[in-house]
């Protein structure tokens, strides 16, 4: 059974070849978003929560048991959209950036070549393409269920979420997207991205010593510096409060751009599962290759 099941009245299976499909899996869980392609507002959503995933192997298995299990999951859709939470990716400027060349860019970001199949973002408002690597097992599960799908990790819909808020480029502010394990950061000031990284968490401790660092390289006052969270695990009040004590202008994301929730959906939905809900509006260029 999922741990979270929202479902609006509108929703009608048979009319599924008009809806958008989004799926997003971490260790954490699995969970998708159904929007509406004709009324532009999502309609349904599903959070599944696993326990016990340690190997790439057991993420995997769980996945196979939701899709088999689901009968949502097994009707047509317009769309599909898969996003995996990775730390395997780089941002290539656009400038630079050519689709023979992917393994090139993971192997000098990583020092080592990638076992996994490669794909590439192109976050247009950036100009920049996001090269990451996703589970070959993972992959080939989700597109022999799906057939037509686009993947995507979640630094794209988390950067495109950055980029394309009012004047946010302008604006000195950093973003922190709390995911199981580890989170996203980027800043932003003087009309560009001026950081993105992942950094590995395990506490509020961590949390916070992370944010400072990336504070004092890129010397931010800390004292009036906007610091917008979102992600899952950014709903756990021991690491707002924390963040709070430093960096007292810390709130969670707005989620302004966001496409219309139907009222069967809860609001507080938005910024916890904010780049699945992107996922699709964020509209990506997606190519991919198989790492030999």
């Amino acid at each position: 059974m999922p741990e979270l099941n929202f479902v609006d009245r509108s929703f009608n299976k048979d009319h599924s070849v008009n809806y958008h499909l989004s799926i997003q899996t971490d260790r954490n869980g699995l969970s998708y978003c159904i929007r509406n392609g004709r009324h532009k507002e999502f309609i349904l959503f599903r959070k599944y929560r696993f326990d016990h995933v340690y190997l790439e192997s057991d993420l995997v298995g769980q996945v196979i048991s939701v899709l088999d299990k689901d009968e949502i999951l097994r009707l047509p859709f317009l769309e599909v959209h898969f996003m995996g939470y990775i730390q395997q990716n780089t941002l290539v400027p656009a400038r630079y950036f050519s689709s023979d060349h992917l393994m090139d860019y993971m192997d000098f970001n990583a020092g080592s070549a990638s076992d996994g199949e490669l794909f590439s973002n192109n976050i247009h408002v950036l100009d920049v393409y996001n090269v990451f690597s996703l589970s070959r097992a993972l992959v080939s599960v989700i597109t022999l269920h799906f057939k037509k799908v686009e993947f995507s990790s979640q630094a794209s819909p988390f950067l495109w979420n950055v980029s394309n808020q009012s004047g946010s480029l302008n604006n000195t502010a950093m973003y922190v997207g709390l995911n199981a394990g580890f989170f996203d950061v980027a800043v932003t000031g003087d009309g560009k991205l001026l950081l993105y990284n992942t950094f590995q968490y395990v506490n509020e401790t961590d949390l916070l010593y992370y944010v400072l660092y990336v504070c004092k390289q890129l010397s931010l006052k800390t004292n009036d510096l906007p610091l917008i969270l979102s992600g899952e695990m950014s709903s756990r009040l021991v690491y707002s409060e924390m963040l709070k004590q430093y960096l007292p202008a810390t709130d969670h994301d707005a989620a302004a751009g966001l496409p219309p929730v139907s009222p069967g959906l809860s609001p507080a939905l938005a910024y916890k599962y904010l780049n699945l809900f992107n996922l699709q509006a964020c509209a990506l260029s997606v190519e991919s290759i198989k790492a030999e």
